[in-house]
Formats: C-alpha cells, sequence, structure tokens
C-alpha cells in the first residue's frame, strides 16, 4: 500500500540528515523517532502482514443494511509464501563460514617435486584464531539467528543483528547476539541507532532505551513509554555515555535490496483484491442459508412473519392459493475460477515466486525443465544472498574485534568464505548422465563440485585415491571450516 509519508525520497534525505547529525555530535532522538515513526510504522505493518496477523482485509466493515449478512475477512496468506519461499531457500541449509587457506599451499611443481623426492607435505590447516571465532558463531546460533534474519529480510525489506559486548565480570567480557526488529534499528555508514523496551522494576513502568553506537562511543538515551501528571513520557533523557570496547559499529544490516523494498511490495494490490474476492465467494456459500424468501398470493407484515418464524419455525399461510420459495444468486464456477487464478498469477508472476501447485510441477517434466520454472526466483534469491553477505561481513568484522579484544588474536576477516546451499531438490538422474560428459572438458574437482551430496570435494578426491591405491596429494584449492559440519582440513 503506498503511503504518501513514506517516500523513497523522504527517507534518503533522513538518513542524510541523521547520519550527518552522528558525524557532527548533534543527534536529537527525539527528532529522530518522530521523522522515523512513519517509516518504522510501515516495516511493522509489512510484518504483520507477512505474519497474517493484521492484514488490509481485516479493516473491511460490515455491509451497512438491516438484513443478516456474514462479512468473512479472509487472508490468502500470499505474504506468508513468498516470503518464506526465498528465505528457505538460500537459509534453509545453514550457512558455512570457512577461512581460505590456499595460499598457504604449495604449487603444483613443488607438490610434484616432493612427491618424487619422497618428501612429506607439511599439515595445513586454518589458524586458531579463526576455530575461536567458529566456537563463537555456533555458541550464539547463528544457524537459527540467520533464518529469522532472512524473513525479516524479506518482510520488511530489511533485518538488524546486534552482536552486543557485556563485561560480566571485571576484565570478562562476552558477545551475546539477537535479532532486532527493523521497525525499532536503523544503521548508517558512521554509526547506528536501536531501540529497545525494558522495565523499570522500583517504578513499575516500561521505558525505552535508545543507543546510538559509533566506532568510539555508545550513547545511551532513555524515555518513559507511559505518561502520569508530573513528568512527560515523549522526551528521552540522555543517561549514559561510554566508549565502545570493539572499536566498531556491532549493529549489522542486512538488506533486502537497495532502496530496502520487501519481497511483496510491489503486489499488495494484487493480494488485498486476491483476499476480498476470496472473501466474497466464501460470504456467498455461507449466505445460501439466508437466501431471501418470496411470498406469493399472500402479504405479511413484519410482526406477524417474525411470529411465525420465531414460535414455529414455519410459515402458516391462510391463503391456498399462496405459495412459499426461495430467491437464491447462482455461482458462476468457470468465471470466478477463472478470475481467482487470473489474480494468484499475476502475483507469483510480479513477485518473481513459484506457485508449486501449477501444472509443470505437478507433470513429469524433467528436473533440468523445472529449473526454467524457477529462474526468476534463483535470480532474486542471487541477489538477497549478495546482500545478506554484506550483512555476515559487517558480523565478521565484529566478532573479529571482540577476539583481538578478549584473546589478543587477529583474523582476517576478508579470507572468510561464507558458502550458501540451495534447498530445493536436484534431478540426480539428469546429473548422473550430462556430468561424464564433460569429463575430457573440465577436471574431477569441477565435476565433483556439481554433485549436491558431495559435501567436501577433497575428502572425495583422497578417497578415490586410496580405494585406487594411489597417493597423490591433495588439491591446490583448499576450503577449511570449523563448526560447520566439517573437520578442519589436512593433509
Amino acid at each position: 500500500m503506498f503511503r504518501s509519508d513514506t517516500t523513497l525520497k523522504k527517507y534518503k534525505r533522513l538518513r542524510t540528515k541523521y547520519s550527518t547529525q552522528i558525524d557532527d555530535g548533534l543527534f536529537n532522538p527525539d527528532d529522530f523517532m518522530s521523522d522515523m515513526k512513519p517509516f518504522f510504522d510501515e516495516r511493522e505493518r509489512k510484518y504483520l502482514a507477512y505474519t497474517s496477523e493484521k492484514n488490509d482485509i481485516d479493516n473491511r466493515k460490515k455491509p451497512d443494511t438491516k438484513i443478516i449478512k456474514v462479512n468473512n475477512k479472509l487472508h490468502a496468506g500470499f505474504y506468508n509464501t513468498v516470503v518464506e519461499q526465498a528465505a528457505d531457500h538460500f537459509t534453509g541449509i545453514p550457512i558455512k563460514w570457512d577461512y581460505d587457506v590456499s595460499e598457504q599451499k604449495r604449487s603444483i611443481l613443488q607438490r610434484a617435486r616432493d612427491l618424487f623426492v619422497g618428501n612429506i607435505n607439511s599439515t595445513t590447516k586454518t589458524p586458531d584464531e579463526f576455530d575461536t571465532l567458529t566456537e563463537l558463531i555456533d555458541s550464539m546460533r547463528f544457524s537459527m539467528l540467520d533464518s529469522d534474519t532472512a524473513r525479516f529480510q524479506g518482510a520488511c525489506g530489511v533485518g538488524f543483528r546486534l552482536l552486543e559486548p557485556f563485561e560480566i565480570s571485571k576484565g570478562k567480557w562476552e558477545l551475546r547476539a539477537s535479532n532486532i526488529e527493523p521497525w525499532k534499528a536503523e544503521r548508517y555508514w558512521n554509526g547506528a541507532i536501536f531501540i529497545r523496551e525494558k522495565y523499570d522494576s522500583y517504578l513499575k513502568k516500561y521505558f525505552e532505551e535508545l543507543k546510538v553506537v559509533t566506532n568510539d562511543n555508545i550513547i545511551t538515551y532513555a524515555r518513559y513509554v507511559e505518561t502520569n501528571g508530573f513528568s512527560s513520557g515523549e522526551v528521552f533523557k540522555k543517561i549514559d555515555e561510554v566508549k565502545n570496547p570493539l572499536n566498531n559499529i556491532f549493529l549489522s544490516e542486512f538488506k533486502n535490496n537497495t532502496n530496502r523494498y520487501c519481497d511483496f511490495d510491489v503486489a499488495e494490490e494484487i493480494s488485498d483484491a486476491y483476499d476480498r474476492s476470496l472473501s466474497d465467494q466464501q460470504n456467498e456459500i455461507e449466505q445460501f442459508k439466508l437466501a431471501y424468501m418470496v411470498i406469493t398470493g399472500s402479504r405479511l407484515d413484519d410482526e406477524d412473519a417474525k411470529n411465525m418464524m420465531e414460535q414455529l419455525g414455519i410459515i402458516n399461510m391462510v391463503d391456498p392459493q399462496s405459495k412459499v420459495d426461495y430467491v437464491t444468486k447462482n455461482l458462476n464456477k468457470e468465471y470466478n475460477e477463472y478470475h481467482m487464478n487470473q489474480l494468484k498469477k499475476t502475483f507469483f508472476t510480479i513477485t518473481k515466486s513459484i506457485d508449486f501447485n501449477d501444472e509443470v510441477f505437478k507433470s513429469n517434466s524433467s528436473g533440468e525443465a523445472r529449473k526454467w520454472q524457477i529462474i526468476a526466483l534463483e535470480a532474486k534469491t542471487n541477489t538477497k544472498e549478495q546482500y545478506f553477505k554484506e550483512g555476515l561481513k559487517e558480523t565478521a568484522d565484529t566478532i573479529a574485534a571482540f577476539i583481538n579484544i578478549t584473546d589478543k588474536k587477529v583474523i582476517d576477516t576478508s579470507k572468510i568464505i561464507f558458502t550458501f546451499s540451495r534447498s530445493l531438490p536436484t534431478d540426480i538422474g539428469y546429473l548422473a548422465e550430462a556430468l561424464p560428459k564433460f569429463a575430457p572438458f573440465v577436471s574431477n574437482r569441477t565435476l565433483l563440485n556439481e554433485i549436491p551430496f558431495v559435501k567436501d570435494v577433497d575428502y572425495e578426491i583422497q578417497m578415490k585415491q586410496l580405494e585406487g591405491n594411489q597417493s597423490y596429494p591433495d588439491s591446490e584449492y583448499n576450503l577449511g571450516g570449523a563448526k560447520n559440519g566439517e573437520e578442519t582440513n589436512t593433509e
């Protein structure tokens, strides 16, 4: 639904305004909440529409008539389908964090020479500091957070991940991860802002805590949500300012696209039309029992008819020539089906999603043919994946900064590789026929990479060599991973 107070131009100008205020040390939390309220409300509205908690059809008023009529408010749940289809497509299988150790490997000529002279290859493994990082990721349950973040990303156009440091004892720190609702956070190039609701046990009141995080400082403001006769709950007061222990903006942003549009922004009107049509059809079906009664050959006033129906359940007509019948409306089944199918088809086309009830997926089409049916979804998911990687890079920088402080270890985050796996089924039979045909032209490593159930290419190559009583050094390129379902790579 289009709102004039949430235009893209206005949003961009607000981003410029408050990033400049943060840079100049003139940030005003009250102006920020006032200016951003329409955009925060819009993000929350979209999320509630995605969860079907609140939709446009819910505002439908009952017809203004004395005749008893049903007023269904059915929601088809298309938003949920679109968002979760894309989110599950690239986060349904947990994202793997690997470390590129290929630069530590020797060249092919060096390994061939060592083979002939009988030298023993030195062990190559991921650095210890990366193992520390992956242990933190595992303890913070990133695999669960990633799935929820992807849903915020798709439903609201943006998601936020908070990795907040806490000093639990003198000199001992802990990093806690959580997702912040998109209608309670905003990130800029030079800082981040997030809001949380808390409770004051002494005053027995709820209050909002707003934090502004920059590379240097963390400034905390607070205001009471409720007001009383003595103080106003609408004004933020600065309550704390401390140095940022991480020297890092520890709120990461996961954009859905450059302009932060959600997955169903362009198709809300189509979905609302489908909801109305679906509700109207259900109204017609339910109202057959409430059809109009026609009495011919006699006339009853309202009071007589009401008394007869309430007392007897029948109408007793005195005139033998009179007749009682019902008038019902005929439902045009073919027209209704065509109209509903067109709305549904248009919605899935615009949102680049898939209707798995389509005839293509019910037929015996090959896996390769079905891939072309999901090409639009794949393209959309690839874009979402690239933006999701940017958010993961920000979280990696935060974790690396935390480890640098607590363990005095430096991690080169540029070598961290994020591996996404698709959750759609693959036509194994087609691959079995196609891959051998490429064997004369490409390496075995490339072919093995195309087989979905091969998780570790190096391991498969080494096992094949052992089965053939061969002992060649492994490949040139290697990935080291920890806590990702794979052992640390060794030779």
